[in-house]
């Protein structure tokens, strides 16, 4: 695949704005060529260069002046402007006809426009002929490639991924293009600089899968990596949706999901010393996994190992090398992401994942993380290996057993003290009673912290007691906004379609106006039923643990007379993958504007009718 001269490329753009074959117009007439046969393929060729009786005598009809730069032709605006203007330094004069042999690449060639971006060229043997027989037009249409094929608005990087190439001396061609259009004088055309940032990604969301991943090293379909494939066209594809464009910041550009597959490599079967004062007791001869495991039902206890033992790892001493594992992991990742996507590490969002026992693993990293990241170190030659290399917007638990493993470490949720995010007062980022501080079992440094359950799900635990109890027993159960209604809504929407008068039904998406606050009491008031400056506490303190003012949300399962909770159970702790409300919820809660402010009406928690009485 080569460039065309840019000529030729002005040429083909001239017909495609003459013919417009984007049109329905223009595939209708490819189908009425076709049915006619060679002569109506005829009338649809059309030439790359006019007759020199069409070209006038140039003086009546002169060059627009449009100062043009090949470069940035080839670049903005999918070469319209190179079509339109001129791209010589000099004034044209009258060609000859032995000059326009020369200056006239492919002179007798003619063109096929197949669609918006695909075009052949045809040299004279190879033109619609009605006198020969020839239907080039019917070929191209079945796939068939016929001359020289010609891609306008054709992406280079794309096409050696979809091949397999490789890209390094194209992205070293591309710098070189770039380094030597700037190092001329010129400014950087405003249309390359808008187009790059169009391009760029502006959410990175990493994902840490929990256990069983040892398995999928025997059975390749059990792969985490295929679940997130999965889970991320669906992610795309909501994005595009109405509802939550709606809702979007006007900065969001789309979110890439990738896996982080920390499991890969780790052995811990072999047993062996994990510390350096060990070293010295440990015996060659000790026994693994493999020297206790009795021969009975291998399927079955080969599948138990690989699966279900990862949790006793991680409650042991080889937790260590499981954190750092992950750790890295992420690093590299991100590093990758960096290096391929400039400018990202400064203007670029980063978000997490955590599924069943990865969520335990991001609690226990993001616990000890700095509040404040430094800078990304390119000289490193590893990635550090402590801590993650960016900062962590929003954390998303799925399946979590993160309320257990507090409990039994004697933690609570706390919000990281001097983390200055969107929308927060400084006066809370600082007050002893409301955050912690790094290193602090609980105390995550994150934006947001959001717990979804599936209400089958056995592996899962809330979160919001861990913040205060009595706080979380006040609020009513949150659910994740299903777009599916029930057949009540559905009538209800359509009765207010007919019946006048009835308000449409408002959109729980949408955010609502901020209300006025409310005159609170003196916390010095003392009341026999209420405790309120624990209250507010607790409530300045979720406020910070999530712009909505609650943790845990439940996914809404199938319901009816049908549905049997211990066969949901089976299926509960994977099926957050292919489960559109946590999608949308996912694709709302990241692309949207943050800070309370802009919280949506639908996510926030909302106080249940009756109070719980305190002691």
């Amino acid at each position: 695949m080569l460039p065309i001269p840019p000529a030729v490329a002005n040429q083909l753009e001239a017909g495609y704005h003459y013919l417009r074959p984007w049109t329905e117009t223009w595939s209708d007439e490819l189908r009425c060529a076709i049915d006619v046969g060679p002569l109506g393929e005829e009338k649809i060729s059309h030439k790359l260069w006019p007759e020199d009786s069409e070209i006038g005598s140039g003086d009546d009809f002169p060059e627009p002046v449009i100062p043009s730069d090949p470069f940035c032709a080839a670049r903005c605006f999918r070469g319209e402007a190179a079509a339109e203007g001129n791209i010589d330094t000099i004034p044209m004069k009258k060609a000859t006809a032995e000059d326009a042999s020369l200056t006239r690449p492919y002179s007798n060639y003619h063109v096929l426009y197949k669609n918006a971006t695909e075009a052949f060229l045809l040299k004279p043997s190879l033109k619609p002929s009605a006198y020969y027989g020839r239907r080039p037009t019917m070929k191209i249409m079945k796939g068939v490639t016929v001359g020289i094929s010609v891609a306008r608005g054709f992406d280079r990087a794309a096409w050696e991924h979809l091949h397999h190439k490789k890209q390094a001396p194209n992205k070293a061609g591309a710098s070189a293009a770039d380094e030597s259009h700037e190092n001329r004088g010129q400014d950087v055309c405003p249309a390359c600089k808008a187009d790059k940032a169009k391009r760029q990604v502006t959410d990175l969301v990493l994902v840490a899968h929990g256990i069983g991943q040892k398995f999928a090293e025997r059975v390749e379909s059990f792969h985490f990596t295929h679940a997130i494939n999965g889970f991320r066209r669906a992610v795309n594809m909501e994005l595009q949706s109405p509802l939550v464009k709606q809702v979007l910041r006007d900065d969001q550009n789309g979110l890439m999901i990738l896996p982080l597959n920390w499991r890969m490599g780790l052995s811990f079967e072999d047993g062996g010393p994990m510390r350096e004062e060990d070293k010295e007791e440990y015996t060659p001869e000790g026994f693994g996994l493999k020297d206790i495991e009795p021969d009975t039902i291998p399927a079955v206890r080969s599948m138990i190992s690989d699966i279900m033992f990862d949790i006793p790892f991680y409650m042991s001493h080889h937790k260590g090398k499981m954190i750092q594992a992950l750790v890295s992991e992420a690093n590299r990742v991100y590093r990758l992401w960096c290096r391929n996507n400039p400018g990202f590490a400064d203007d670029g969002r980063v978000h997490m994942i955590g599924h069943s026992l990865g969520s335990a693993m991001a609690l226990e990293i993001l616990s000890n993380q700095p509040t404040t990241v430094p800078r990304l170190d390119w000289s490193r030659k590893e990635p550090e290996a402590r801590f993650f290399e960016f900062d962590t917007k929003n954390l998303f638990l799925a399946g979590s057993p993160a309320g257990f493993f507090l409990l039994l470490e004697r933690g609570v949720l706390m919000p990281r003290h001097g983390r200055m995010k969107p929308g927060a007062d400084s006066n809370d980022i600082v007050s002893k009673d409301v955050v912690a501080e790094a290193g602090t079992f609980g105390c995550l440094a994150v934006d947001n912290i959001y717990n979804i359950l599936a209400k089958e799900d056995p592996i899962a635990y809330l979160l919001n007691g861990a913040v205060d109890p009595v706080y979380a027993a006040s609020l009513k159960k949150a659910y994740v906004p299903s777009i599916s209604g029930s057949l009540w809504k559905s009538v209800g929407a359509a009765m207010r379609g007919v019946v006048p008068g009835m308000a449409p039904a408002p959109n729980p998406l949408v955010p609502e106006p901020e209300r006025p606050s409310t005159i609170r009491l003196p916390s010095q008031l003392e009341l026999e039923v209420h405790d309120f400056t624990r209250e507010e506490i607790a409530e300045r303190k979720a406020f910070l643990l999530n712009d909505n003012g609650q943790i845990d949300w439940y996914l809404r399962s199938g319901g009816g007379p049908l549905e049997i909770q211990y066969l949901n159970m089976l299926s509960a702790h994977s099926s957050y993958w292919t489960n559109r409300d946590f999608i949308r919820m996912l694709c709302i809660e990241i692309g949207r504007k943050p800070g309370r402010a802009n919280s949506i009406a639908a996510f926030r928690a909302t106080k249940a009718a009756k109070r719980l009485l305190v002691d």
